[in-house]
């Protein structure tokens, strides 16, 4: 999979969000909506100097270029939900303790390491905006979700496509034993997200045991792209943005 030309094309590709329709959220949802919703927002509007900083000392200057696109695509998302918030009246977040306990852990370790930190939120935004795409109706609302969804599951393989190749050496006991770290490290991540989050999933119809379960599944699909080295990594169908790249 060529990497750069995927992001290229989603850049060059992107579905026109129908803005003229009006946004209105329920008024038992609004406080827990836009709560939750401001929270995700500051996730993604990081500039990611970091992560530019160590895919650029890999010497892979596709890679790098790849990653730069990553990110926008990251800010992208980040704009869509301000839109949204603006629509409804609701101020952007600048700081929130969650967002600060991920930086710090991602710009304490290397590439390697750090790509599994980001992984965490990744995987619980693709259920997270999954479930606020079937959730609202809104036009709007639903357009930039399922955009955001799309992303997500190409930002999955995409960092798992790479990992493949850092952890394809290591042997099968140490596979385990990172894999076992991760898991317990994002089962903790998946509690806070539903202590946080929860009160909007719970009125959108997701009980913690179904968060818990979805979550699951979104793990145990990218730790075996990540983990196994015998793995054929592929996009989600329908990712490729043109045969044979």
């Amino acid at each position: 999979m060529n990497w750069l030309k995927y992001f290229e094309h989603n850049r060059d590709h992107r579905a026109p969000i129908p803005w003229e329709d009006s946004i209105d959220v329920a008024p038992h949802l609004r406080k827990v909506f836009v709560r939750s919703l401001q929270k995700f927002q500051i996730g993604e509007s990081g500039e990611g100097r970091h992560l530019r900083k160590l895919s650029a000392a890999t010497g892979n200057v596709e890679y790098a270029a790849a990653m730069e696109l990553f990110i926008r695509e990251e800010q992208r998302h980040a704009e869509l939900m301000a839109g949204i918030l603006k629509r409804v009246n609701a101020p952007l977040l600048t700081s929130d303790w969650t967002d600060n306990c991920f930086m710090f852990m991602r710009h304490m370790s290397g590439l390697h390491a750090e790509l599994l930190v980001v992984l965490m939120p990744e995987m619980i935004a693709r259920v997270y905006f999954d479930v606020l795409r079937r959730g609202f109706s809104n036009r709007a609302m639903n357009a930039v979700f399922t955009q955001i969804v799309q992303d997500e599951e190409g930002h999955l393989v995409f960092h798992a496509d790479f990992l493949n190749e850092l952890f394809s050496n290591l042997s099968f006991a140490r596979r385990i034993a990172v894999q076992t770290t991760w898991r317990l490290a994002f089962r903790a991540v998946c509690v806070v997200v539903y202590y946080d989050h929860g009160s909007l999933l719970g009125a959108l119809g997701i009980s913690a045991k179904k968060f818990w379960d979805e979550c699951g599944r979104a793990f145990d699909e990218v730790a075996a792209k990540i983990f196994s080295p015998a793995h054929v990594l592929c996009p989600p169908g329908g990712m490729l943005p043109q045969p044979g790249l």
